[in-house]
């Protein structure tokens, strides 16, 4: 096994899992990431996305726009948050980290439907799956959705996720994943960096 994330066993009272939130502190001397801060309502573009239909291959019955996209991935995550062993006697996240995970699946979708017109910079076009590959991505429930979770997490240094067990397969999925994943996590911020400019 090759170790990741630290994993607390113990299981909770009601009142210790709310306690408090974990939210990310950032040396604010530090180049802003803004996504750090985001939230769905603080989004200018959220009438847009909103309005904006996903490719008709990812539409079910509760997700059809880039917003429910989005949505969906906030509340899977506070549910695997607040439901999975792995994490227990931890705390639960503020809700913008929540959103935040969302609104960067939201791009990683966005990502493979463009792929086509992207420019390949530095092998970078190569690691983004064409979009037929992802059509998981509009209905987040199964265990390996989970691991979108467990990145976004580590990343954003919850202390449930500095160290993690993970076996060899797992590893290379999920370092794959997690480049993919820094991919659009810049693109993000790059898009929150044009709406404040």
């Amino acid at each position: 096994m090759i170790t990741l994330q630290g994993l607390a066993l113990i299981k909770p009272t009601k009142k210790e899992r709310t306690m408090e939130e974990y939210r990310l502190k950032i040396d604010k001397t530090a180049k802003p990431l803004l996504i750090i801060d985001y939230t769905f309502g603080s989004d200018r573009n959220l009438e847009l996305m909103k309005a904006t239909n996903l490719p008709t291959t990812l539409q079910n019955a509760k997700v059809k726009t880039e917003f429910d996209l989005a949505h969906a991935w906030s509340i899977f995550a506070k549910k695997y948050l607040e439901k999975t062993n792995e994490i227990a006697a931890t705390p639960i996240c503020w809700g913008g980290h929540y959103d935040q995970l969302g609104r960067v699946m939201l791009e990683m979708m966005r990502l493979s439907r463009d792929k086509q017109q992207m420019v390949d910079t530095e092998g970078v076009y190569e690691i983004i799956p064409h979009l037929e590959e992802i059509r998981f991505v509009s209905k987040p429930s199964s265990l390996e959705d989970k691991m979108f979770c467990r990145i976004w997490l580590s990343l954003i240094r919850h202390p449930a996720f500095i160290e993690m067990e993970l076996d060899e397969d797992e590893l290379a999925s999920f370092n794959y994943w997690q480049g993919l994943f820094t991919i659009a996590l810049g693109k993000t911020n790059s898009e929150l960096l044009n709406q404040t400019a």
